[in-house]
């Protein structure tokens, strides 16, 4: 499973990248052989309620199944991360559970 990141207006060390490398393989491990690769993009959104927010969006590119596209917010970059994983989870199980 391959990742690639994406954090506009922030420099990624490498030790982010693999704490977050190792927190999509942890969160996914489940279904790491279904899926060939992530995309994190990170980005800053504005909220008129909450100012400056982070939103998450990942792209699980799955074998022999349509890919999986979806965004999550929150307050920080892990936060979003997080909520943007555990939907994808959710997702993951209902297409594997219909497929096999």
């Amino acid at each position: 499973m391959k990742l690639k990141l994406s954090i506009k207006d922030k420099t990624v060390t490498a030790l982010m990248k693999v704490k977050l490398s190792k927190l999509v393989t942890a969160q996914l491990h489940k279904y790491a052989l279904n899926i060939r690769s992530v995309e994190l993009h990170i980005d800053d959104i504005e909220s008129r309620e909450h100012g400056v927010l982070k939103q998450c969006r990942i792209h699980l590119h799955l074998p022999g199944l349509p890919s999986i596209r979806l965004k999550a917010k929150g307050n920080n970059m892990l936060q979003a991360i997080k909520r943007a994983l555990h939907n994808s989870q959710t997702l993951l199980a209902q297409k594997y559970a219909l497929t096999h």
